[in-house]
């Protein structure tokens, strides 16, 4: 199966989340304008990514003869479920310049709560999934 549109968007939405480390690591308030527009850029990609993998990938494998591959879509597609709700919270809240430059630490913190949880559920695709996935 291909998945390369799969793998090229975790690329572009990794390249986001590094841009803002550094972007928060210069200084959130100074930053506010470049991280909500980083934001509102991820909140767009993840969307795509999600709705693509919702709608068609996921379908697609759970329908599959080979149990394993089913139960695993199914199991990524269920633990995607809260990661997108708390990225959605993350994006509601922090998504405007000023909530930003209002409060540096409390964007910090959820920063890199949702953000580690974000590049660790990518990471765990492109190793443990998408190798079964590329196989079939």
């Amino acid at each position: 199966m291909d998945i390369e549109r799969f793998k090229q968007q975790h690329v572009q939405i990794l390249q986001i989340i590094h841009r803002m480390r550094e972007l928060a690591a210069a200084g959130v308030a100074e930053n506010a304008s470049g991280l909500a527009r980083e934001i509102r850029l991820m909140k767009s990609k993840v969307a795509l990514h999600l709705s693509i993998e919702n709608d068609i990938l996921y379908p697609r494998l759970e329908k599959r003869s080979d149990g394993q591959i089913a139960r695993l879509a199914r199991e990524y597609r269920e633990e995607m479920t809260a990661l997108a709700d708390g990225f959605g919270r993350f994006v509601e809240r922090w998504g405007a310049e000023s909530a930003l430059g209002g409060d540096p630490e409390g964007f910090r913190s959820d920063c890199n709560t949702v953000l580690k949880a974000l590049h660790r559920r990518i990471q765990r695709e492109n190793t443990e999934f998408y190798p079964q996935v590329e196989a079939l």
